[in-house]
């Protein structure tokens, strides 16, 4: 039997060898029955046909135009894509249509954030999708047949581009009248020079240096002085509840008994704590001792 763990640690060496550039990982260790169960989720994984992120250090070859269209869109963006964005042909065929617009060349952008799918199209500007009623099922049935998709973005031949998220396919309701109409696209036609650069450096996590600590600065917190205040007033409340008691009561006499001894016995306790001379397992103890116990 398969151990699903085991198989799910060889399939995550994999990834990070795959597209973390990390070291090829070893499989020897696993039995017949895991290795088959491992390819069978690789073999999965490849039907996607997506592109591996990969470090976005390294460079990835050159993608191939099939048609002039796309020449001009891989001229265009050859040297405005983010540094960390690799684009690749996209050899997937599976659809050749958006509404009554046909794809003529079709590539694939990776980032760590998402992969975008850039078709071009037959139609002199990306406003003909746009206004295309059929496109909306097209693109929907298109992001669930590639549901590592981002977004699409279409490019006319005139080289603008409407960049389309799963989102912008749903359906939604009309408010008042609570009718269902279909999504309206919510980012505007633009340049594709404009457009799929600004949606990628979305995509990409931007990550801020990590800020030096300087322990000067900022606002500093004497604990014996809060901790002090907080003792004193949890004391003075068990006065208080001891000073209610009925007379002859064991209970009144040891809470009448607490006062400034408790306050600084708790204190020290606390500070301990902060500055790491006692430890939370030996609280317990520190209590006893200052009980007489």
């Amino acid at each position: 039997m398969a151990d699903s763990d085991r198989v799910q640690d060889a399939l995550a060496a994999y990834l990070d060898h795959l597209e973390m550039g990390g070291a090829e990982p070893d499989f020897s260790h696993l039995t017949e029955e895991e290795r088959a169960e491992l390819q069978e989720l690789v073999d999965a994984l490849e039907l996607t046909e997506g592109i591996a992120f990969g470090s976005g250090g390294e460079q990835s070859p050159a993608p191939v135009a099939a048609t002039p269209e796309g020449e001009r869109f891989l001229e265009a963006l050859r040297d405005l894509l983010p540094p960390r964005v690799r684009l690749e042909a996209d050899d997937n065929r599976l659809v050749a249509r958006i509404g009554d617009v046909a794809i003529v060349d079709r590539f694939v952008l990776g980032t760590f954030g998402g992969r975008v799918r850039a078709w071009v199209v037959d139609a002199g500007s990306a406003g003909a999708v746009e206004d295309d009623g059929e496109a909306f099922a097209d693109l929907g049935r298109a992001f669930r047949m590639f549901p590592d998709t981002s977004a699409i973005a279409l490019v006319g031949r005139d080289l603008s581009c409407l960049v389309v998220e799963p989102e912008d396919t749903a359906p939604q309701i009309r408010v008042p009248a609570g009718s269902l109409v279909a999504r309206r696209y919510k980012r505007a036609v633009g340049p594709v020079t404009d457009a799929l650069p600004a949606y990628l450096d979305e995509l990409i996590p931007y990550w801020t240096p990590m800020p030096a600590f300087d322990r000067d600065a900022g606002v500093h917190i004497d604990v014996g002085e809060v901790a002090g205040d907080l003792v004193r007033a949890a004391v003075e409340n068990q006065r208080g509840i001891g000073g209610r008691a009925r007379k002859g009561n064991p209970k009144k006499d040891a809470l009448s008994a607490f006062g400034d001894r408790e306050v600084r016995a708790v204190d020290a306790l606390v500070e301990a704590l902060f500055d790491g001379s006692l430890s939370p397992a030996g609280v317990e103890a520190r209590i006893d001792k200052a009980a007489g116990r």
